[in-house]
């Protein structure tokens, strides 16, 4: 589990630097907006109504390779958890996804530019505790520090002047548990988020 950390940091460091080189293809941005996440098995994801509503916010940088491709690397602040009638479980992660996007074309009818989006992303834990009632526990200790999964969603974007408004829905699926006892369960979320791109 060290070595897959090591390289998927090294590997988005390497892209980042990368896309820097070429100032003219080369892009960054904010963003912002929510996570609707569950916690439960990984065939399990559409039966779950156990829905924690948390932020996402971060910033990304991107390198146009041609007309139709585009990688994009991120670095998020991403709640995730799950919600049950007494129990709210808070997972608050450090994540960088390393995505390539693929332009499918402009609106007909607009300036509007399509996109869909694919790749893992890397999960670095901050917080995780539980709130029964009121009442805080701590599962830091119980919970893994790493969390390695896959990233698929639709963007859209509307260019002003030389910038862009972005707008983003995607899906994520954790492929390692959380959790250090239990291997079955993993983090699930959609996240929604409104971004501008300089």
């Amino acid at each position: 589990m060290k070595t897959l950390k090591n390289k998927t940091l090294a590997i988005a460091f390497l892209m980042i630097s990368s896309i820097g080189a070429n100032a003219q293809d080369f892009h960054y941005g904010i963003k912002s907006g929510a996570n609707f996440a569950v916690q439960s098995e990984i065939a399990n994801y559409f039966d779950n109504n156990n829905i924690r509503t948390g932020l996402s916010a971060g910033a990304f940088g991107n390198y146009g390779i041609n007309n139709w491709l585009t990688l994009q690397a991120e670095l998020n602040y991403d709640q995730k958890g799950g919600n049950t009638e007494t129990t709210t479980n808070k997972y608050d992660y450090l994540t960088v996804p390393v995505l390539a996007k693929f332009s499918l074309g402009k609106s007909d009818r607009s300036d509007l530019r399509f996109n869909i989006n694919v790749g893992p992303y890397a999960g670095y834990l901050l917080n995780a505790e539980s709130d029964i009632e009121g009442v805080t526990t701590d599962l830091k200790d119980n919970t893994e520090g790493f969390e390695f999964g896959a990233i698929g969603g639709f963007g859209v974007s509307y260019p002003i002047a030389n910038n862009k408004i972005v707008f983003d829905v995607r899906m994520g699926l954790g492929l390692t548990s959380y959790d250090k006892v239990d291997s079955d369960p993993s983090n699930k979320y959609i996240g929604v988020t409104l971004g501008y791109e300089f």
